[in-house]
């Protein structure tokens, strides 16, 4: 009874966790099953590995441009959303760039296991920049422009309480005498 309970539990959670997870994000790679994983040949791991890594490249350029262009047009806001994901975007590139030296020395040892697992790496962190770069061009609203031109404007306003005039006014050097303090007893 307990066991069929758990069981039951479990399955209802896998089976409605893609709908409390919302839409899927679009991924230019097709997720990998272990079947056609162990059906492609070390050589086809390693194409398709530098042709991940070079869509990753022109995604991550194509998010430098993004932020070349918010910086050019003065739009704070898309300055601050494009520079989170251009900041997770260099960390996995950075990985991305490793694992693929990793896989090149897998395949060459002919390590197939090793190979695999540097494969599956490299799909992975490819989603995620294909995931980055979808955000990077959504940021900014649905036009993209948030604009500030000319100079900023500086209005000053004070409360009828508050001096007007300079705060340092007022402030002169004051002359401190000392004396010398009375002596606590007549017996010193």
């Amino acid at each position: 009874m307990r066991k069929s309970l758990h069981v039951a539990v479990f399955l209802v959670s896998i089976l409605a966790l893609p709908a409390l997870a919302g839409p899927p994000a679009a991924r230019p790679v097709q997720a990998l099953s272990p079947e056609q994983l162990k059906a492609m040949s070390l050589e086809q791991m390693l194409e398709s590995g530098e042709k991940m890594v070079g869509d990753m490249k022109r995604k991550s350029e194509d998010v430098i441009e993004a932020f070349a262009e918010a910086q050019k047009v003065k739009d704070f806001v898309r300055i601050n959303c494009v520079s989170e994901t251009l900041t997770t975007i260099k960390g996995l590139m950075r990985l991305s760039e490793e694992n693929m030296m990793t896989l090149k020395i897998r395949v060459i040892a002919r390590d197939r296991n090793g190979a695999e697992h540097e494969f599956v790496k490299l799909t992975i962190a490819s989603g995620k920049v294909s995931d980055m770069h979808a955000q990077a061009k959504g940021c900014g609203g649905p036009a993209g422009e948030t604009m500030f031109e000319g100079s900023p404007l500086v209005e000053k306003r004070f409360d009828k309480d508050l001096p007007v005039e300079e705060g340092r006014s007022g402030l002169e050097v004051v002359v401190i005498v000392l004396n010398p303090p009375p002596s606590a007893t007549p017996y010193y």
